[in-house]
Protein backbone atom coordinates (compact mmCIF):
# COMPACT_ATOMS: atom_id res chain seq x y z
CA UNK A 1 0.00 0.00 0.00
CA UNK A 2 3.13 2.36 0.75
CA UNK A 3 4.02 1.41 -2.80
CA UNK A 4 1.27 2.42 -4.76
CA UNK A 5 0.86 5.49 -2.38
CA UNK A 6 4.82 6.55 -3.03
CA UNK A 7 3.96 5.66 -7.38
CA UNK A 8 0.91 7.59 -7.20
CA UNK A 9 2.73 11.05 -5.30
CA UNK A 10 5.70 10.50 -8.09
CA UNK A 11 3.53 10.11 -10.63
CA UNK A 12 1.52 13.52 -9.88
CA UNK A 13 4.59 15.07 -9.04
CA UNK A 14 6.20 13.72 -12.40
CA UNK A 15 3.33 15.76 -14.41
CA UNK A 16 3.44 18.39 -12.90
CA UNK A 17 7.51 18.76 -13.02
CA UNK A 18 7.23 17.66 -17.28
CA UNK A 19 4.66 20.72 -17.43
CA UNK A 20 7.10 22.63 -15.95
CA UNK A 21 10.09 22.00 -17.54
CA UNK A 22 8.25 22.56 -20.82
CA UNK A 23 8.44 26.31 -20.03
CA UNK A 24 12.15 26.56 -20.40
CA UNK A 25 13.05 27.18 -23.61
CA UNK A 26 14.32 30.78 -26.15
CA UNK A 27 11.01 32.41 -24.84
CA UNK A 28 10.22 30.84 -21.11
CA UNK A 29 6.31 30.92 -19.59
CA UNK A 30 5.33 30.23 -16.01
CA UNK A 31 3.10 27.50 -14.97
CA UNK A 32 -0.06 30.08 -14.86
CA UNK A 33 0.73 30.81 -18.67
CA UNK A 34 0.61 27.05 -19.75
CA UNK A 35 -2.19 26.33 -17.59
CA UNK A 36 -3.90 29.00 -19.59
CA UNK A 37 -2.91 27.61 -22.48
CA UNK A 38 -4.88 24.60 -21.66
CA UNK A 39 -8.19 26.14 -20.25
CA UNK A 40 -8.09 29.48 -20.93
CA UNK A 41 -6.87 31.73 -24.23
CA UNK A 42 -5.71 29.32 -27.13
CA UNK A 43 -5.31 31.53 -29.80
CA UNK A 44 -2.26 34.28 -28.27
CA UNK A 45 1.02 33.74 -29.56
CA UNK A 46 2.30 31.40 -26.48
CA UNK A 47 -0.16 29.03 -27.61
CA UNK A 48 0.99 28.56 -30.69
CA UNK A 49 4.63 27.58 -29.49
CA UNK A 50 3.36 25.45 -26.95
CA UNK A 51 0.73 23.45 -28.70
CA UNK A 52 2.71 23.28 -31.80
CA UNK A 53 6.03 22.71 -30.75
CA UNK A 54 6.68 22.31 -27.04
CA UNK A 55 4.06 20.14 -25.89
CA UNK A 56 4.47 17.63 -29.01
CA UNK A 57 8.29 17.39 -28.37
CA UNK A 58 7.36 16.73 -24.45
CA UNK A 59 5.14 14.09 -25.44
CA UNK A 60 7.08 12.16 -27.92
CA UNK A 61 10.00 12.58 -25.57
CA UNK A 62 8.06 10.77 -23.37
CA UNK A 63 6.78 8.06 -25.33
CA UNK A 64 10.20 7.30 -26.55
CA UNK A 65 11.59 7.34 -22.87
CA UNK A 66 8.64 4.92 -21.72
CA UNK A 67 9.12 2.36 -24.89
CA UNK A 68 12.84 2.00 -23.96
CA UNK A 69 12.47 1.75 -20.16
CA UNK A 70 9.62 -0.94 -21.01
CA UNK A 71 11.64 -2.36 -23.52
CA UNK A 72 14.56 -3.11 -21.71
CA UNK A 73 12.60 -4.59 -18.85
CA UNK A 74 11.46 -7.06 -21.12
CA UNK A 75 14.89 -7.82 -22.83
CA UNK A 76 16.38 -7.95 -18.62
CA UNK A 77 13.39 -10.72 -17.53
CA UNK A 78 13.42 -12.94 -20.72
CA UNK A 79 17.22 -13.43 -21.29
CA UNK A 80 17.87 -13.16 -17.54
CA UNK A 81 20.66 -10.56 -17.79
CA UNK A 82 20.47 -7.12 -16.01
CA UNK A 83 23.04 -5.67 -18.99
CA UNK A 84 19.96 -6.38 -21.80
CA UNK A 85 19.08 -3.16 -23.47
CA UNK A 86 18.16 -2.13 -27.30
CA UNK A 87 21.09 0.52 -27.44
CA UNK A 88 23.71 -2.18 -26.01
CA UNK A 89 22.70 -5.12 -27.63
CA UNK A 90 22.92 -3.55 -31.01
CA UNK A 91 19.44 -3.08 -31.95
CA UNK A 92 19.30 0.63 -32.09
CA UNK A 93 22.20 0.59 -34.83
CA UNK A 94 20.44 -1.98 -36.45
CA UNK A 95 17.40 0.20 -37.14
CA UNK A 96 20.13 3.22 -37.20
CA UNK A 97 21.61 1.79 -40.54
CA UNK A 98 17.96 0.84 -42.17
CA UNK A 99 16.70 4.59 -41.58
CA UNK A 100 19.83 5.61 -42.90
CA UNK A 101 19.41 3.12 -45.87
CA UNK A 102 16.24 4.25 -46.17
CA UNK A 103 17.43 8.28 -46.76
CA UNK A 104 20.30 7.00 -49.21
CA UNK A 105 18.12 5.05 -51.19
CA UNK A 106 15.75 8.15 -51.93
CA UNK A 107 18.72 10.35 -52.37
CA UNK A 108 21.01 8.24 -54.70
CA UNK A 109 18.85 5.93 -56.00
CA UNK A 110 15.27 7.67 -56.39
CA UNK A 111 14.17 4.46 -54.79
CA UNK A 112 11.40 5.14 -52.02
CA UNK A 113 11.20 2.78 -49.02
CA UNK A 114 9.40 3.06 -45.90
CA UNK A 115 11.83 4.42 -42.94
CA UNK A 116 9.82 2.96 -40.29
CA UNK A 117 9.84 -0.19 -41.96
CA UNK A 118 13.68 -0.42 -43.36
CA UNK A 119 14.81 0.58 -39.30
CA UNK A 120 12.37 -2.70 -38.10
CA UNK A 121 13.70 -5.19 -40.73
CA UNK A 122 17.34 -4.31 -39.56
CA UNK A 123 16.18 -3.88 -35.79
CA UNK A 124 15.01 -7.17 -35.71
CA UNK A 125 17.96 -8.75 -37.58
CA UNK A 126 19.81 -7.41 -35.81
CA UNK A 127 18.59 -8.66 -32.46
CA UNK A 128 18.46 -11.86 -33.13
CA UNK A 129 21.92 -12.04 -34.91
CA UNK A 130 23.40 -10.76 -31.14
CA UNK A 131 21.31 -13.39 -29.72
CA UNK A 132 22.68 -15.99 -32.15
CA UNK A 133 26.00 -14.96 -31.36
CA UNK A 134 25.87 -14.76 -27.66
CA UNK A 135 24.05 -18.20 -27.26
CA UNK A 136 26.06 -20.86 -25.58
CA UNK A 137 24.98 -24.06 -24.33
CA UNK A 138 21.31 -22.98 -23.79
CA UNK A 139 22.21 -20.01 -21.99
CA UNK A 140 23.35 -16.23 -22.52
CA UNK A 141 26.73 -15.18 -20.61
CA UNK A 142 26.26 -11.33 -19.96
CA UNK A 143 29.72 -10.70 -20.86
CA UNK A 144 29.01 -12.45 -24.30
CA UNK A 145 25.92 -10.77 -24.96
CA UNK A 146 27.53 -7.37 -24.29
CA UNK A 147 30.91 -8.32 -26.73
CA UNK A 148 27.91 -9.88 -29.36
CA UNK A 149 25.84 -6.25 -29.05
CA UNK A 150 28.93 -4.49 -29.23
CA UNK A 151 30.30 -6.55 -32.43
CA UNK A 152 27.16 -5.90 -33.97
CA UNK A 153 26.74 -2.33 -33.28
CA UNK A 154 30.09 -2.15 -34.94
CA UNK A 155 29.13 -3.81 -37.56
CA UNK A 156 26.26 -1.57 -38.42
CA UNK A 157 27.82 1.31 -37.60
CA UNK A 158 30.01 0.58 -39.69
CA UNK A 159 27.51 0.11 -42.42
CA UNK A 160 26.66 3.69 -41.93
CA UNK A 161 29.47 5.38 -42.40
CA UNK A 162 30.10 3.59 -45.53
CA UNK A 163 26.67 5.03 -46.68
CA UNK A 164 27.44 8.78 -45.23
CA UNK A 165 31.50 9.03 -47.02
CA UNK A 166 30.58 7.80 -50.18
CA UNK A 167 27.43 8.96 -50.79
CA UNK A 168 25.60 11.30 -48.07
CA UNK A 169 26.04 15.26 -48.97
CA UNK A 170 24.40 16.59 -45.37
CA UNK A 171 27.33 14.77 -42.90
CA UNK A 172 26.52 17.15 -40.05
CA UNK A 173 22.93 16.63 -40.06
CA UNK A 174 23.56 13.32 -39.99
CA UNK A 175 25.76 13.35 -37.19
CA UNK A 176 23.72 14.88 -35.13
CA UNK A 177 20.93 12.72 -35.93
CA UNK A 178 22.91 9.37 -35.22
CA UNK A 179 23.36 10.69 -31.79
CA UNK A 180 19.86 11.61 -30.87
CA UNK A 181 17.65 14.45 -31.44
CA UNK A 182 13.70 15.37 -30.64
CA UNK A 183 13.76 18.54 -32.78
CA UNK A 184 11.24 19.03 -35.35
CA UNK A 185 9.29 16.38 -33.89
CA UNK A 186 5.61 17.35 -34.74
CA UNK A 187 1.89 16.00 -33.49
CA UNK A 188 2.45 13.27 -36.28
CA UNK A 189 5.50 11.94 -34.68
CA UNK A 190 3.01 11.56 -31.02
CA UNK A 191 0.07 9.78 -33.44
CA UNK A 192 2.71 7.75 -34.84
CA UNK A 193 4.39 6.30 -31.53
CA UNK A 194 1.09 6.47 -29.54
CA UNK A 195 -0.45 3.22 -30.55
CA UNK A 196 3.06 1.10 -30.95
CA UNK A 197 4.08 1.98 -27.17
CA UNK A 198 0.64 1.22 -25.71
CA UNK A 199 0.88 -2.26 -27.70
CA UNK A 200 4.26 -2.72 -26.30
CA UNK A 201 3.22 -2.15 -22.69
CA UNK A 202 -0.23 -4.02 -22.92
CA UNK A 203 1.49 -7.10 -24.58
CA UNK A 204 4.33 -7.05 -21.98
CA UNK A 205 1.76 -6.22 -19.09
CA UNK A 206 -0.20 -9.91 -20.36
CA UNK A 207 2.95 -11.78 -20.47
CA UNK A 208 4.52 -10.30 -17.65
CA UNK A 209 4.09 -13.26 -15.50
CA UNK A 210 5.80 -14.99 -17.96
CA UNK A 211 8.23 -13.42 -18.36
CA UNK A 212 9.43 -13.34 -14.88
CA UNK A 213 9.08 -17.45 -14.65
CA UNK A 214 11.61 -17.25 -17.25
CA UNK A 215 13.89 -15.17 -15.42
CA UNK A 216 14.02 -18.46 -12.86
CA UNK A 217 15.71 -20.34 -15.46
CA UNK A 218 14.24 -21.68 -19.02
CA UNK A 219 13.93 -25.19 -17.95
CA UNK A 220 12.05 -24.57 -14.58
CA UNK A 221 9.59 -22.22 -16.99
CA UNK A 222 9.07 -25.47 -19.74
CA UNK A 223 8.06 -27.72 -16.86
CA UNK A 224 5.32 -25.09 -15.83
CA UNK A 225 3.75 -24.71 -19.37
CA UNK A 226 6.02 -21.47 -20.31
CA UNK A 227 7.29 -21.68 -24.28
CA UNK A 228 10.73 -19.42 -23.94
CA UNK A 229 11.62 -19.67 -27.60
CA UNK A 230 7.96 -18.13 -28.06
CA UNK A 231 8.26 -15.93 -25.32
CA UNK A 232 12.09 -14.38 -26.59
CA UNK A 233 10.55 -14.34 -29.82
CA UNK A 234 7.32 -11.76 -28.87
CA UNK A 235 9.02 -9.47 -26.97
CA UNK A 236 12.41 -9.42 -30.03
CA UNK A 237 9.78 -8.60 -32.38
CA UNK A 238 8.13 -6.05 -30.13
CA UNK A 239 11.20 -4.59 -28.80
CA UNK A 240 12.41 -3.87 -32.69
CA UNK A 241 9.34 -2.57 -33.98
CA UNK A 242 9.59 0.14 -31.10
CA UNK A 243 13.40 1.02 -31.34
CA UNK A 244 12.70 1.25 -35.18
CA UNK A 245 10.07 3.51 -34.69
CA UNK A 246 12.73 5.79 -32.17
CA UNK A 247 14.85 5.65 -34.18
CA UNK A 248 13.57 7.18 -37.34
CA UNK A 249 11.90 9.86 -34.91
CA UNK A 250 14.50 10.89 -32.98
CA UNK A 251 17.74 9.24 -34.00
CA UNK A 252 20.31 7.04 -32.03
CA UNK A 253 18.93 7.47 -28.12
CA UNK A 254 20.86 4.72 -25.54
CA UNK A 255 20.98 3.58 -21.85
CA UNK A 256 17.46 4.49 -21.30
CA UNK A 257 16.54 0.94 -21.12
CA UNK A 258 19.38 0.08 -18.69
CA UNK A 259 19.32 2.37 -16.48
CA UNK A 260 15.32 3.01 -16.08
CA UNK A 261 14.91 -0.61 -15.27
CA UNK A 262 17.60 -0.98 -12.97
CA UNK A 263 16.29 2.03 -10.88
CA UNK A 264 12.71 0.88 -10.48
CA UNK A 265 13.97 -2.60 -9.58
CA UNK A 266 15.77 -1.02 -6.62
CA UNK A 267 12.88 0.88 -5.53
CA UNK A 268 9.98 -1.64 -6.08
CA UNK A 269 11.02 -4.75 -7.15
CA UNK A 270 10.77 -7.43 -9.87
CA UNK A 271 7.73 -8.74 -8.74
CA UNK A 272 5.91 -6.00 -8.07
CA UNK A 273 3.03 -4.99 -9.81
CA UNK A 274 4.12 -1.59 -9.80
CA UNK A 275 7.13 -2.64 -11.79
CA UNK A 276 6.42 -2.16 -15.20
CA UNK A 277 3.99 0.82 -14.70
CA UNK A 278 7.02 2.33 -12.83
CA UNK A 279 9.19 1.66 -15.61
CA UNK A 280 6.80 3.36 -18.27
CA UNK A 281 6.14 6.59 -16.31
CA UNK A 282 10.12 6.76 -15.32
CA UNK A 283 11.35 5.91 -18.61
CA UNK A 284 9.37 8.86 -20.31
CA UNK A 285 10.05 11.79 -17.35
CA UNK A 286 13.82 10.67 -17.74
CA UNK A 287 13.62 11.44 -21.67
CA UNK A 288 12.05 14.54 -20.77
CA UNK A 289 14.49 15.53 -18.52
CA UNK A 290 17.38 15.27 -20.67
CA UNK A 291 16.11 16.52 -23.70
CA UNK A 292 14.97 19.57 -21.34
CA UNK A 293 18.88 19.80 -20.56
CA UNK A 294 19.80 18.87 -24.26
CA UNK A 295 18.14 22.14 -25.67
CA UNK A 296 18.69 24.66 -22.69
CA UNK A 297 21.64 24.46 -21.42
CA UNK A 298 23.52 25.62 -24.42
CA UNK A 299 20.81 27.62 -25.90
CA UNK A 300 20.14 28.46 -28.79
CA UNK A 301 22.72 25.47 -29.50
CA UNK A 302 21.03 21.94 -28.77
CA UNK A 303 22.96 19.11 -27.31
CA UNK A 304 22.38 16.11 -28.93
CA UNK A 305 20.22 14.06 -26.71
CA UNK A 306 22.19 10.64 -26.47
CA UNK A 307 24.86 12.38 -25.38
CA UNK A 308 23.10 13.58 -22.66
CA UNK A 309 21.25 10.06 -22.04
CA UNK A 310 24.87 8.92 -22.07
CA UNK A 311 26.55 10.65 -19.63
CA UNK A 312 23.89 9.53 -16.84
CA UNK A 313 24.20 5.63 -18.22
CA UNK A 314 27.76 5.22 -18.94
CA UNK A 315 28.47 5.03 -15.13
CA UNK A 316 25.41 3.06 -14.72
CA UNK A 317 26.62 0.34 -17.06
CA UNK A 318 30.39 -0.01 -15.32
CA UNK A 319 28.42 -0.22 -12.31
CA UNK A 320 25.94 -3.29 -13.24
CA UNK A 321 28.82 -4.62 -15.25
CA UNK A 322 31.30 -4.82 -12.17
CA UNK A 323 28.38 -5.59 -9.72
CA UNK A 324 28.19 -8.82 -7.54
CA UNK A 325 24.92 -9.51 -9.55
CA UNK A 326 26.51 -8.97 -12.99
CA UNK A 327 29.86 -11.58 -11.77
CA UNK A 328 27.45 -14.34 -10.54
CA UNK A 329 25.30 -14.20 -13.50
CA UNK A 330 28.11 -14.19 -15.87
Amino acid sequence: MKRIALFAFFSTASVLGMLWLSSFGTVNYSLTEIFGVFFGDSSGPASNIYMNLRLPRLLVAFLIGSGLAVGGNGLQLTLKNPLADPYIIGISAGASFGAVLSLFLRDVGRISLNMDLLAFVFALFSSFLTYAISRRGGRIPITTLVLSGVIVSFLFNAAVTFLVVFAWRNVITLHFWSLGSLSGVTWDDFLKLLPIIVLQYTLFTTIRRKMIIMAAGEEHAMTVGVHPERIKFLVFFTVSIVSAIAVSTAGLIGFVGLVIPHMVRLAFGTDSKLNLPATAMFGGVFLVVCDTIARTLFQPTELPIGAVTALVGAPVFIYLLRSREVANDG
